[in-house]
Parts: structure tokens; C-alpha cells; sequence
């Protein structure tokens, strides 16, 4: 379905062309939510604050049933905060879809303890040097 987006600005000037680039970005995220139930989005921006920054927060829910991703991102303008809140909200997406496929050490290097490497950190045999760790 169609992402559905209310866009909150809270007290900050948006010019046209800064918000013409938000809704594009928007709109490139509604392209892939295509086959999603009713995806609601939520972009609130707050002034700025201390760093003279806008700050942007995006709610994504996933449907009546799905789960809701939030970010929130700070920059200069608002349209690059949106567009990193967008990015971040992208990054979780793909994380959820990774889980869903049965993927679930998507990005994550895996911890497991090798068959041939003690777990003190020591590696090589007998006519090897043995590897010490000050950590």
C-alpha cells in the first residue's frame, strides 16, 4: 500500500526546496514498504538546539500488526536530518527483513570459538609462539 506521511515541524522553517527533497526521500522509502499493510510514517522536527542543530525523529510503522522502527538524527539543515533518519530507518528495515529471511547474524561477525584456537587467546602448537593478549 502507500506509505502514509504526516510531517510535524514543531516551530521550524521548512523552504519549498527543502521540502521537496524531504518528500523525495519519503517517497524512495514508500517504494520499498510497497508490499507492507499501511505504513504510516511520522517525521517530527524539533528546533535547534544547543549545537544550533535540527533535530529530525521518524516513526515508521509497519502496519496495524507490524513493528514500529524509530530514528532519530540531528544536522544543520532539516532535509539532511530527514535523509539520515530516513538512512537509519533503512538500515533497521533491512536488519528486520534479514531476520524474517532466518538471517539472523546480519552485519554481526561471528562469535563463536574456533575448533583450533583455545579460548585464551593463545594460537600456534608446540613449536610455535604462543600469542598473549594484554586485554
Amino acid at each position: 500500500m502507500t506509505l502514509t506521511i504526516t510531517l510535524e515541524r514543531h516551530g521550524v522553517p521548512l523552504s519549498v526546496a527543502q521540502e521537496q527533497r524531504i518528500h523525495h526521500h519519503l517517497a524512495a522509502l514508500g517504494k520499498r514498504l510497497e508490499h507492507r499493510p499501511e505504513p504510516i510514517a511520522v517525521l517530527a522536527f524539533s528546533g535547534p538546539n544547543g549545537r544550533r542543530e535540527i533535530a529530525a525523529n521518524l516513526r515508521l510503522r509497519l502496519g496495524p500488526l507490524g513493528p514500529t522502527l524509530t530514528s532519530s538524527q540531528s544536522a544543520r539543515t532539516p532535509d539532511q536530518a530527514a535523509h539520515l533518519a530516513i538512512q537509519a530507518i533503512e538500515r533497521q528495515l533491512e536488519r528486520l527483513v534479514a531476520g524474517q529471511r532466518g538471517e539472523p547474524s546480519y552485519g554481526v561477525p561471528s562469535r563463536r570459538r574456533l575448533a583450533g584456537i583455545p579460548a585464551g587467546g593463545e594460537v600456534g602448537g608446540p613449536d610455535k609462539p604462543r600469542i598473549f593478549s594484554d586485554s
